[in-house]
């Protein structure tokens, strides 16, 4: 599985991907929405994960601009806020509870 997460905290993203390449998934990452729309339109991704806030476009907003072009992706959103957005993204708490988002992946 091919997995683009997007945060713009280096450490978040950075822990994220190591955790998840260990868990056997194919990940890229990216620092800000505009970035990750870019990566989306150069590589197929099975999962987006995304942070909800950061700086030029929530992750709402990246996800929504993403569906327009793959309108199957996989969507998670990971934040400490409370819950808004479609009910069809995957809304995964902050801290981040690595067992609850390895079942989310794996859903």
């Amino acid at each position: 599985m091919h997995i683009l997460v997007v945060d713009d905290d280096a450490n978040s993203r950075d822990g994220l991907a190591e955790l998840l390449t260990f868990e056997g998934y194919v990940v890229d990452t990216c620092a800000d929405g505009p970035a990750a729309l870019a990566r989306l339109g150069e590589s197929s991704f099975d999962v987006l994960l995304t942070d909800y806030v950061m700086p030029e476009m929530t992750g709402v907003e990246l996800i929504d601009a993403a569906r327009v072009t793959t309108p199957t992706l996989r969507c998670l959103i990971m934040s400490g806020h409370a819950r808004v957005g479609p009910a069809d993204i995957v809304w995964v708490p902050k801290p981040i509870d690595v067992e609850r988002l390895l079942l989310a992946l794996g859903r």
